[in-house]
């Protein structure tokens, strides 16, 4: 008959296969790591890691100090447009201690609340002790510290305003690593009367000592 025909040999089938287990060796695929190639592996990954990790802190290094210094030439275009609308003198203050840096804006002579008040934190994105911040009028090296720039109704630095500093009034950005200003800087220079402005990087930005 078919079925016990069926069942014997199933059941020599199951004999030979038990009886060759212990003598049959794991497919390459099922072997696992053995402790050296682990060790290699964890090696190799320290060693990339350092060196790809120094550039990725620049990178983000420097994408701070320009958001920050982009947003500068908004607060200082925002005051000076603001001038030239409400037909007033607008001071833009600056907050260097501020950590993040602040500046904020007001008529002339100041209301009982600023206009607006800005904090450099990149919409919360840099924490403190990320960023320094520095405002200096740089007519002559070193520069002198100056934390006010005032426009006037027509939106000009009037050079007969004696709270202005002299021009060019730099605004210079710098990242700060491990407690230390340092790296790339970028700045905002307000260099003619009539509110001109540029931005520069590197060594162009002078600080005030």
């Amino acid at each position: 008959m078919k079925i016990p025909i069926l069942f014997k040999f199933l059941h020599i089938y199951n004999t030979q296969k038990i009886g060759n287990f212990p003598h049959t060796k794991p497919r390459k695929g099922d072997e696992g790591f053995t402790l050296l190639e682990v060790l290699v592996i964890a090696l190799i990954v320290g060693i990339l890691s350092s060196i790809a990790a120094p550039g990725w802190l620049a990178f983000i290094n420097n994408q701070r100090v320009r958001t920050v210094n982009d947003r500068v030439l908004q607060t200082l275009r925002n005051a000076q447009s603001e001038a030239k609308r409400s037909k007033r003198d607008i001071t833009v203050t600056f907050n260097p201690s501020a950590d993040p840096p602040q500046a904020k804006f007001d008529t002339v002579p100041a209301q009982t609340s600023p206009l607006q008040t800005v904090t450099f934190d990149g919409g919360g994105e840099i924490k403190k002790g990320q960023i320094k911040l520095s405002a200096a009028s740089c007519s002559t090296v070193p520069c002198t510290a100056a934390t006010q720039l005032t426009f006037n109704y027509n939106g000009v630095v009037d050079p007969t305003n004696l709270n202005n500093p002299k021009l060019p009034f730099v605004v210079t950005v710098a990242p700060v690593v491990s407690g230390v200003v340092g790296g790339p800087k970028k700045c905002v220079i307000v260099e003619t009367f009539l509110g001109g402005m540029r931005t520069e990087e590197g060594a162009t930005c002078l600080v005030a000592p």
